[in-house]
Parts: C-alpha cells; structure tokens; sequence
C-alpha cells in the first residue's frame, strides 16, 4: 500500500510541473547593452523565470512557465540579474501586463514595449506604407513584402523616379519609424550601408528615401534583427551612357578602352580624350 501511495505522490508531483514553453523574438533594442531577460507569469500561482537563448538563434528566446499561467509580462534587465530586480534601477524595461491568447506562443517584440502574439516560426505581416506616387493616403499595410523562401525576410519592389519619399514600416498593426528629435529627417541613400535599424519607436520621425534616379527599389525586412534594407538600382557606367546616345566604336589604345561616337573620343569614363 506504502509503494502506491509512493507512485500516487510522485505522479501528482510531475502534474503539478507541468509546463509549457513560450518564446519571446527579441530585437537589437532589447539586447543592447547585454541584458537579460525574465518572465513574470500568473494564473494558478505566481512565477518567475529567466529566459535562454535558442540554440543556433541570436535573437529568440525561450522559456517554460506553468501550464494554468495564461497572464504575463517579460523583463528586460542588467545583465549580471539572476532574478527580476523589481524596484531597482538594474530593471531597464518591461512590456505591459499580457494575455497569451489560444493556439499562440511566441511574443515578438515591435520596438520596446509592444509587439504581436504569433506561433512560434510564424512571421507577422510587414509592409511599406509611405508618400508614393499613387498613394492617396498612408494606408496600413498598403505594399506587403513577401516573404523569402527562407523565411529570414521578405521583401517588395517598388519603381520609383527620381526623388525624396518620407515612408514607414508597417507591421503587424503597428507603425514603425525612427526615435529622435528635430525637424531634419532620417535619410536612406546610396553612399550609406542601407541596412539600418528603423524599429526603435513607433510614434517617431518618418525615415527618407533618397532616390537618386529613376528605377527598381528593394525594401527587405529581416525578421530576426528587425532591420530594413534598400537595395538601389545600378548607375549606368559612363560606357553605357555613350552607347546609349548613339552608335559607338570601341578601340584598346596603350592599354586603355578608347570610344569613338560622333567624331568624338572619349576614355572608359566617358571624359572626351582630345
């Protein structure tokens, strides 16, 4: 009867454990500086957990709560916190009070404090929303991206002329655009590296589009690191150029292409050789 009683306790001791995982898709906000991160979950008790990291991944996270905790918020915290310093500067942000809602499972954050409840591998909506031409208003998810056969990003091209366009992110019900103040506007051009964090705040400034001529603009949004990419048309080389304004006679000189059109000779840059 001792041995059955035994097998009894024993068996409602691994029920009272039981558990499920949740994840939570971080992002460069969250990790900067070399955080932490915790979970504070309710429901049939109160529980605290620290977040690891997924093998293999650098921003998703996860964790394993009660299975009855459906009521939550996560914790961004100094990196040497062993446990969540409620009340101390060591805490450094927190989401609000969150519900998991059925059949989800991983939390992906959107800026700082919000962000959409998805499955876990499930990628939320993204699109650009911005002053095209064409565009009566900056309507929520107005040019969806698609997305990659990877699942790492997704991605939409848009033929532009040449000009300035004010835009921003849209995703998963949220705009996203760029922190900071004053009136000069956060540009996107050539000469930069284009792959820049646009995530940091959703009542922002809009971000700049410089389109320096007339042709096909990549967006690509990268899931994990919530950043965006611009990929600009190639500039036409000065060969093209003379080849296109009429017809031309290409010639090796000392080593060097020489170009004859018109009477005229020019060098591989399309300076007029005298």
């Amino acid at each position: 009867m001792r041995k059955i009683l035994s097998l009894f306790v024993a068996v409602m001791a691994v029920s009272s454990l039981s558990a499920k995982t949740i994840y939570l898709q971080a992002n460069d906000d969250w990790k900067s500086f070399g955080a932490v991160f915790f979970v504070h979950s309710w429901g049939a008790t109160d529980a605290d957990a620290k977040l690891v990291a997924v093998e293999g991944e650098e921003y998703l996270f996860f964790v394993d709560i009660p299975d009855d905790n459906n009521n939550l918020l996560f914790v961004r915290a100094q990196g040497e916190s062993e446990s969540i310093p409620w009340d101390t500067e060591n805490l450094w942000t927190k989401t609000g009070d969150l519900v998991i809602p059925d059949g989800k499972d991983c939390y992906y954050l959107v800026g700082w404090t919000d962000g959409a409840w998805l499955t876990h591998g499930e990628r939320p909506a993204v699109s650009i929303v911005g002053n095209f031409a064409g565009d009566e208003s900056w309507g929520s998810g107005a040019h969806p991206m698609t997305v990659a056969a990877d699942n790492a990003s997704a991605s939409v091209t848009f033929a532009l002329e040449a000009g300035t366009y004010e835009m921003k992110v849209w995703l998963e019900g949220f705009f996203l655009s760029l922190n900071g103040e004053g009136e000069t506007l956060y540009q996107i051009h050539r000469d930069w590296d284009h792959a820049d964090n646009v995530n940091i705040v959703n009542e922002g400034r809009n971000f700049e589009l410089v389109a320096d001529q007339a042709g096909d603009y990549t967006f690509t949004w990268t899931f994990a690191s919530q950043n965006l990419a611009v990929t600009f048309p190639e500039i036409p080389s000065a060969v093209d150029n003379i080849q296109a304004e009429g017809k031309s006679v290409k010639r090796i000189v000392d080593g060097q292409l020489i170009i004859t059109r018109d009477g005229k000779t020019f060098n591989a840059l399309g300076a007029e050789v005298k």
